[in-house]
């Protein structure tokens, strides 16, 4: 499994808002109709003005092929907001999911 993470720091309350609603409707679609797509998480420091996402992917290929699309709505979101984003993929070390 392959975690793509994107990281915007000082953002407000209000771009918080624009973000989330951003995340959920526009890009979780489009990644969850992406081959390899395995799960996604939205987390944010309200304190510190940071959000980061973490995309799941099944492994690098589709990682990788999921890039564009990924690139292509964060480019529209920097229109939106002025924000660019710090983006990095690691491949997992350890995974233990929650008991179900």
């Amino acid at each position: 499994m392959v975690a793509r993470t994107v990281r915007f720091d000082g953002v407000s309350e209000p771009e918080w808002g624009v973000g989330s609603g951003w995340f959920e409707q526009d890009y979780l679609p489009v990644a969850e109709e992406s081959e390899g797509f395995e799960g996604a998480y939205l987390f944010v420091d309200r304190e510190r003005g940071s959000v980061l996402s973490v995309t799941l992917w099944r492994d690098a290929a589709t990682a990788d092929a999921s890039e564009e699309a990924v690139r292509r709505h964060l480019d529209h979101y920097a229109e939106m907001t002025g924000r660019r984003p710090t983006i990095e993929t690691f491949d997992t070390a350890l995974a233990r999911p929650p008991a179900a």
